[in-house]
């Protein structure tokens, strides 16, 4: 569960001891946006954790502007699941033009990719499992569409 206590631990551990309320609100932003491109999953269904602590089989949200002051740019948030060579299966594509990482649109749900994701990058683990007879993340996992991109 993501809660603003939870990002401002983060940031501060992170070394911003002066900064913090800029960079929580800046990360609270983000979330917010990320979370267009995938409906029926919310706070209470994430944890914000680093990279290193997800383990093969986990799935996670990953959106390179989330820890940064930047503006957002145009690449997409992708919902992956950590598979057991490194790689990363696509499970679902969130919003944005993403035509700097795909300007073809060659990537889909269902492809395997790399990514160069190190240790310390933030990430949002996807907590929930519903079933299919319903529960928490059930309209994103069984009746949502997958791909956001605009």
């Amino acid at each position: 569960m993501i809660d603003s206590g939870t990002i401002i631990k983060i940031v501060r551990s992170r070394g911003h001891k002066s900064d913090w309320p800029e960079w929580t609100n800046a990360i609270i932003e983000k979330l917010g946006e990320m979370k267009l491109g995938f409906p029926g999953i919310g706070n209470d269904h994430i944890s914000l954790v680093t990279m290193k602590t997800i383990e093969p089989g986990e799935i996670f949200i990953w959106d390179p502007y989330l820890y940064s002051l930047q503006p957002r740019g145009d690449e997409a948030p992708y919902m992956l699941k950590s598979l057991e060579s490194g790689e990363f299966l696509i499970l679902g594509i969130g919003c944005g033009i993403d035509s700097i990482r795909d300007p073809d649109r060659n990537i889909r749900v269902g492809d395997i990719i790399k990514l160069s994701l190190g240790p310390d990058d933030l990430v949002c683990r996807v907590d929930v499992r519903p079933t299919l007879q319903g529960g928490p993340g059930y309209y994103y996992f069984f009746k949502s569409y997958r791909d956001f991109r605009y």
